[in-house]
């Protein structure tokens, strides 16, 4: 789903409205919602959440259930509102509007996902790109790849899509189509080409070069076993420390990131990723919110 907000508001932009179970659903997720604004300074009436919904669009039940759960899940482990792959996930993004509906050919401008046609080859997306000044949306089949699959247009890394980490040349269109590299399948886009993930021992440049089970120690670049909880740690990665841990620079060992409103002196102790004094949720991804909250 292309959009320029925060990511917990991805899947509310192109929502639609029509039967019972639809406004169920926009119900049982602007509730949640509405709590996340009201976490950061907006409004929780739920109204604009739900005027959102009235855009069109054919609903997917299995996919509004399927994000319902997921939404459930963050809610109780305290993450939805402060994860930054919050409602971003396949199934959420494919709750209204999906892509198939429309009639717009890859390469053809459009708005949202819905506007573009169906096709055999793979997942078709509205990709936007920034380019010379100007914003850029273009309807895009992504195939999903394999090693030595080009050209590549992303590296699919759970719920996201990442751009190419180090291309060969900065885009300055969008490509009509392009393969996807899924880390989960141990690849990843680099230089326009779907690569391998190193395993302990390879050598590497980035932090994404790695297996999700190595980080790349810069030191030495190379990829090495991620720490775990409570362990020595003091390299100069940030992704040293297992996911949810971070390794704190005075005890020297992986600690566990901090929630919202506890104290802290570096953003990388947060599980927010930024730090004013307190924990807190990134203002420049909160502050996109009131299009959705309402101030």
């Amino acid at each position: 789903m292309k959009v320029r907000v925060s990511s917990c508001a991805l899947v509310v932009l192109a929502l639609g409205c029509g039967k019972s179970d639809s406004e169920k659903f926009a119900d049982a997720y602007c509730a949640e919602f509405a709590k996340c604004c009201v976490q950061a300074g907006f409004s929780g009436d739920g109204k604009i959440c739900r005027l959102l919904f009235s855009g069109g669009g054919s609903y997917d039940a299995k996919a509004g259930d399927a994000c319902l759960a997921e939404m459930k899940a963050e809610v109780s482990a305290g993450t939805f509102c402060t994860s930054a792959s919050s409602s971003s996930s396949s199934s959420c993004n494919s709750v209204y509007g999906s892509a198939g509906s429309g009639k717009k050919k890859p390469g053809d401008p459009c708005n949202l996902d819905s506007d573009c046609a169906a096709s055999s080859e793979g997942k078709v997306v509205c990709a936007n790109l920034y380019a010379n000044g100007a914003f850029i949306d273009k309807c895009q089949v992504q195939i999903p790849g394999k090693v030595g699959d080009t050209p590549c247009v992303g590296t699919q890394d759970g719920d996201n899509l990442r751009s190419d980490n180090k291309p060969v040349v900065e885009p300055t269109d969008i490509l009509a189509s392009g393969y996807t590299c899924n880390v989960a399948d141990g690849i990843q886009c680099s230089a326009g080409t779907c690569v391998a993930l190193l395993a302990v021992g390879g050598t590497c440049t980035s932090a994404s070069d790695c297996v999700q089970s190595a980080f790349c120690d810069f030191l030495y670049q190379k990829c090495a076993p991620r720490v775990v909880a409570g362990a020595p740690c003091g390299t100069s990665s940030d992704t040293e420390c297992v996911d949810g841990y971070y390794c704190d620079s005075t005890a020297k060992r992986c600690t566990a990131k901090l929630a919202n409103s506890a104290t802290c002196t570096t953003s990388n102790a947060c599980q927010s990723g930024y730090c004013s004094s307190t924990c807190q949720t990134n203002p420049l991804t909160t502050a996109p919110l009131g299009l959705i909250c309402g101030s």
